[in-house]
């Protein structure tokens, strides 16, 4: 029997005979079937509070595994499948879990860890001599703040956290059983797993597959299973414009956007797309912190309020603190965005003991964004607090660099260089001399401070951090 703080999957069973699941071989799997898969693991599973690792990915044995620990009440630790095993090795040390679950191939130390259960392409590993650790109750999940570089920092989410963002995400979404989406993102990203929870929980349909968005394999299965949603940061979006100009699904009724603001010149040919093809387009607001989601954009007001992260998810809020942590009253007016909600995480965890700890946050975040509320109560963000370079002594806003290019429809990334220098890491299809004289031009900043560079998928896995 579930025990009070961790009923987030009770409802699955309602369900029954609906398709849960349609995996990349074209079987269905039912609720009832999933929840009979999930035995099979729960068995193998003493009753008291666990650490469990999860190697995840989308498909069936993840699922079935993210399912059972949370229906067992475990802490699960969702990482990513592809992280590097002396980064897993490391994680292991500090966080000593008592179960691991993950793909055969993957290297488990055989002295501490035994098999103890095969479920298809997965393997539960069990610690030979079990720590016994104290876990704080309401802990349900740890998400990694730093993608597949291993750093032991994760974010506490709370069984409340998790239930209340996803209960508000199926109602903003209006989210049925008889829908169907597909994962377009890792289910390790708080994004992602928020995609699955949500059509969990609404009892409809996930097209499970990990294969890319640049791949004819994604859409060949959106369109065989008449997907209604999907969801994407900026950079799918560049893939979705092209796609779209040529051929449109017609069960597609919306998509979703978060991870960062697109530039404004994809977003208005978006937009024209989407009207014309009667899609709509969702833009949201989030971060691991706020478990994931904390507002969105009307889909009716996305062009006239271009840009804008919308207004706070409903018992949700929003407001604005100047640099001596005064509450900023007038519109249009710059500070620090900071956000209130249930959703707002326990705290971090960087070591074993932290697992422990109670809620630091008490629903309070201060997101370190720097934003203003228009007057008609819609918030923007304009750059990151302390993202600040000195060039020849003058103090230099990297954000606002890279919004300037981002209207200009440049994907950008702007770091700070070597001594007076700053480095704009550019996508390969925009013209970079073109990019450098503009904002040399804008900002009035000698073209020779700026270091261009090509911005490649290794820039993005070890260097940079994206807000989901």
């Amino acid at each position: 029997m579930l025990k009070k703080n961790n009923l987030f999957f009770r409802k699955l069973s309602s369900f029954k005979k609906n398709t849960a699941l349609i995996l990349e071989n074209n079987k269905f799997i039912t609720y009832s079937e999933l929840l009979l898969d999930t035995k099979k693991i729960l068995k193998k599973l003493p009753s008291k509070k666990k650490l469990v690792f999860l190697l995840g990915k989308n498909n069936l044995e993840t699922i079935i595994g993210y399912i059972s620990f949370v229906n067992k009440g475990y802490t699960v630790v969702l990482l990513d499948f592809k992280i590097n095993n002396i980064f897993l090795k490391n994680l292991i040390l500090i966080y000593k879990p008592s179960y691991i679950f993950c793909e055969k191939a993957k290297v488990v130390n055989k002295n501490i860890y035994k098999s103890i259960l095969k479920f298809k392409t997965y393997i539960l590993y069990e610690r030979k001599i079990i720590i016994e650790i104290t876990i704080n109750k309401d802990l349900m999940l740890l998400m990694s703040t730093s993608g597949t570089t291993g750093s032991p920092k994760f974010v506490k989410q709370s069984y409340s956290n998790i239930l209340s963002n996803t209960q508000e995400i199926i109602k903003y979404l209006d989210i049925k059983s008889k829908d169907t989406t597909i994962t377009s993102l890792p289910i390790s990203y708080v994004y992602g797993l928020s995609i699955i929870n949500s059509h969990l929980l609404a009892g409809s349909t996930i097209v499970l597959t990990n294969t890319s968005m640049v791949e004819k394999k994604f859409w060949d299965l959106l369109n065989t299973f008449k997907v209604n949603s999907f969801s994407g940061v900026p950079y799918n979006y560049s893939i979705v414009e092209k796609i779209f100009k040529k051929n449109i699904p017609n069960s597609l009724k919306y998509t979703t956007q978060a991870g960062g603001r697109m530039n404004d010149v994809l977003l208005k040919n978006l937009i024209k797309i989407y009207k014309k093809n009667k899609i709509k387009l969702i833009q949201m607001y989030g971060a691991a912190e706020a478990t994931s989601r904390m507002s969105y954009l009307n889909w009716r007001s996305i062009d006239r309020k271009l840009g804008s992260i919308g207004k706070p998810i409903r018992g949700g809020k929003f407001y604005l603190i100047d640099n001596k942590n005064k509450k900023i009253i007038q519109n249009n007016k710059k500070g620090e965005l900071v956000y209130h909600g249930k959703n707002v995480c326990m705290g971090y965890a960087q070591k074993l003991n932290d697992l422990s700890l109670p809620d630091s946050k008490k629903g309070i975040l201060k997101t370190g964004d720097i934003a203003y509320r228009d007057n008609d109560g819609f918030y923007y963000i304009i750059g990151r607090k302390n993202r600040y370079t000195k060039i020849y002594g003058i103090r230099v806003d990297l954000s606002e660099l890279e919004l300037i290019l981002l209207k200009k429809g440049m994907d950008v990334i702007i770091k700070e260089g070597k001594e007076n220098k700053i480095n704009i890491y550019f996508k390969r299809s925009h013209n970079i001399k073109d990019g450098i004289k503009y904002i040399s031009k804008i900002t009035s900043i000698h073209p020779n401070v700026f270091v261009s560079k090509v911005l490649s998928k290794k820039n993005l896995t070890n260097n940079f951090k994206y807000k989901i």
